[in-house]
């Protein structure tokens, strides 16, 4: 199955890729420079045979596609944050919960970030564990039982290894879209061989993870973010940046203006020492003002 699947898919073109945009006719020149496919966008690679696409069929969600899924607006009926839960301890070295509120406020600007105060593991009596590790189903309950009424989305974070089920190894995170709540483990990005790739990996996930819940599906159009990942180091590969038609998508709830967005990116990434991906963001800011 694995085989067919790859040999089905096929990368891409530029037709399809301005299509999955859409028309930017009536756009500003600000976001038409914003959304316009090119050379800083690269063609999604293709799959090798461990790859998501390898795998899994997916047809990717053009900017048509999302408007007609009726997404989740940020803002409506008063949810207009996004909440960072943090569940059990988190020891030194892991990434901090002040360095991932200031990334998602830059990542999903102008949306505000709180972070929650933290959930101790003893007090959940409803929550069961294997060994070391934690039931993430159980954990999901939890959180969809406690959203607050001005949250867009909870966003559970946490240092322990977790399992949705006893027929389940391990999984780095688990969502429930309609009730905007997910929960993700930092568990095997390995924090004590490479803090810097740890908050990296951490980084891309809960940007990819809440960007689900914006209402994007998995990309197939470009290499971003959006990207199906079966492994570590598929997510390495990946990009931290959004494809033009992903980021429309985010826009469409957000409104921002792009360079604005791209420049707290840009210095978030300056502070945090990640210059390659810095230097993406900055060279975006000149092109988008």
């Amino acid at each position: 199955m694995g085989m067919s699947l790859l040999l089905a898919f096929t990368i891409p073109g530029p037709t399809e890729q301005k299509k999955a945009v859409g028309s930017l006719l009536h756009l500003s020149p600000q976001l038409k420079a914003a959304f316009e496919p090119s050379e800083d966008f690269k063609p999604i690679p293709k799959p090798g045979s461990f790859d998501w696409l390898s795998s899994h069929e997916e047809a990717g969600q053009t900017y048509g596609q999302f408007l007609k899924s009726r997404p989740n607006k940020p803002g409506a009926g008063g949810r207009k944050l996004i909440y960072l839960q943090p569940i059990g301890d988190f020891p030194e070295g892991a990434p901090q919960l002040a360095t991932l509120k200031k990334y998602m406020e830059a990542y999903f600007y102008p949306m505000a970030v709180k972070v929650a105060e933290t959930l101790k593991l003893a007090d959940l009596k409803s929550v069961s564990s294997r060994g070391d590790q934690v039931n993430c189903t159980d954990l999901l309950n939890v959180l969809e039982a406690r959203i607050p009424k001005d949250a867009f989305v909870v966003m559970g974070v946490t240092m322990k290894d977790l399992y949705p089920g006893p027929e389940w190894n391990f999984v780095f995170g688990m969502a429930r879209l309609k009730a905007r709540c997910g929960i993700f483990s930092f568990a095997r990005y390995g924090i004590e061989d490479d803090k810097k790739r740890a908050l990296l990996r951490a980084l891309k996930v809960i940007s990819h993870e809440t960007g689900h819940v914006f209402g994007i599906k998995h990309c197939t159009h470009f290499h971003c973010l959006m990207n199906g990942s079966n492994s570590l180091s598929e997510t390495d590969r990946a990009p931290l940046h959004f494809c033009p038609a992903c980021l429309r998508k985010i826009h469409w709830g957000l409104r921002f203006k792009p360079a604005e967005r791209y420049q707290k990116l840009a210095d978030f990434l300056k502070v945090n020492d990640l210059e390659k991906e810095a230097e993406w963001f900055q060279k975006r800011v000149v092109k988008t003002k």
